[in-house]
């Protein structure tokens, strides 16, 4: 089981304030296993408290499902949704570190610049023009 942390303020004259007492609802995207229990779609909620905080304690989740979390309600100018994975971690984890998935296909979604997601292969052969002295944006570049 791993713990999850929100932590949410608002906007105003003072700077940030507390978002206390706002629900945040939370719901697997699918039913899933945890061991040999198969846990159904079914939703809770937890509310904020005094300081805007609040700590929920889920299963992680796996390539089968992902966290619907709906923070606000549906009158709420600012509410948003997050589809996030959870991971499997013996420490808490913050709600605003936790990662964006596509809701259908369970993917992570591309949060950021595109430098961000560059592998060891992208920097080698990136690596190789530098060394060169060679323009990788010229013709014939391989």
């Amino acid at each position: 089981m791993t713990q999850i942390k929100f932590d949410f303020g608002h906007p105003s004259a003072d700077g940030i304030a507390d978002l206390a007492g706002e629900k945040i609802h939370v719901v697997p995207t699918d039913r899933f296993r945890n061991g040999s229990r198969i846990v159904v779609r079914d939703s809770f909620e937890v509310c904020l408290d005094e300081h805007g905080t609040a700590t929920v304690t889920v299963p992680p989740t796996d390539s089968t499902f992902a966290y619907e979390v709906t923070v606000g309600e549906s009158g709420d100018a600012w509410r948003f949704v997050r589809c996030v994975q959870v991971p499997n971690s013996q420490t808490p984890v913050k709600f605003a570190d936790l990662v964006d998935v596509d809701s259908a296909t369970l993917t992570p979604t591309i949060i950021g610049s595109p430098l961000t997601e560059l592998t060891d292969e992208d920097i080698d052969w990136i690596s190789q023009f530098v060394v060169a002295g060679t323009n990788i944006n010229q013709k014939g570049a391989k």
